[in-house]
């Protein structure tokens, strides 16, 4: 449709470039308009246009530069603060102290339990920054006492209720439950007036 109006106002020289002077009828140039109108612009009429480029449909989502320096700083800092003093002291332990040797040993000597490991930097970490065997041992011996004790103390408060409702007693006789926490307080309040009750006047 809107090329035969084109032609039509190509075709007739005088009567087109009349139209075309009062904005009846659009050039070929005034196609890719929005909008144009017939009969005094009384009827609107909306021409799609696409403005695009040819290239393609995709839309690449690139991350910032700020991310990836952060990133790139933080290998560097931890590979030049860790792997290359860790790296250079294993080499340097390997090549001029090497690993430990069995040897002939007097018969009143007892080693120590970092000797039993053979590379030196193991020695180290076993000697300064380990617990020794022993303290690992005594140290479980502890918490299987504690829990021992704990289990003990279960079992006597569950065999005393069992026993007052076997025999229908109670713990009247022996004490009254009261709360401890107003003794505490005014006992501590003493202590603190008696610390300091020269300053303040009572």
């Amino acid at each position: 449709m809107l090329r035969a109006v084109g032609a039509f106002c190509r075709g007739p020289g005088t009567f087109g470039r009349l139209l075309n002077n009062y904005g009846i009828l659009p050039n070929k140039s005034n196609l890719h308009s929005a909008s144009f109108s017939f009969r005094s612009r009384l009827w609107p009429l909306n021409v799609p246009t696409r403005n695009s480029s040819g290239g393609g449909a995709t839309m690449r989502i690139k991350q910032t530069g700020f991310h990836n320096g952060k990133v790139y700083d933080e290998m560097h800092f931890f590979i030049m603060l860790g792997v290359v003093p860790l790296g250079l002291l294993t080499f340097l332990t390997n090549t001029f102290i090497g690993q430990a040797e069995l040897v002939e040993t007097p018969e009143d000597y007892e080693p120590r339990y970092w000797e039993y490991y053979k590379h030196p930097i193991t020695r180290f970490i076993a000697k300064n920054l380990m617990f020794s065997p022993q303290q690992v041992y005594e140290n479980h011996l502890a918490i299987t006492k504690r829990h021992m004790d704990a289990k003990n103390l279960a079992i006597e408060d569950r065999w005393f209720q069992e026993s007052e409702l076997a025999k229908q007693d109670y713990r009247g006789w022996q004490f009254i439950p009261v709360n401890p926490a107003g003794v505490l307080r005014a006992h501590k309040d003493e202590l603190l007036h008696e610390e300091m009750g020269h300053w303040f006047s009572r």
